[in-house]
């Protein structure tokens, strides 16, 4: 009866361990996705690009007969949206 408890408790160490290990791995990758993700969105390119589509987006709401009050509350809201 000991024999066997103690190889239960050997298993559940060898899994536990390879968990961690694992665990260990995936929290790795995820900041390494995480630490990409911020370098493309601090890019200055991607900044001015969405900066430029933003304001083409308001520009075109003003001229399609929305106030620059009405459109400024559409851009804020399509821009919450995306989030």
């Amino acid at each position: 009866m000991k024999t066997i408890i103690f190889s239960s408790l050997i298993i559940t160490t060898l899994f536990s361990g390879s968990s961690f290990a694992n665990n260990d791995a995936q929290h790795e990758q995820m900041a390494q996705q995480l630490e990409t993700s911020m370098k493309v969105m601090n890019d200055p390119k991607l900044i001015k690009a969405n900066a430029k589509y933003i304001k083409n987006l308001y520009d075109a709401l003003v001229e399609e007969g929305f106030t620059k009050e009405q459109a400024l509350k559409l851009v804020a809201a399509t821009l919450a949206s995306k989030k």
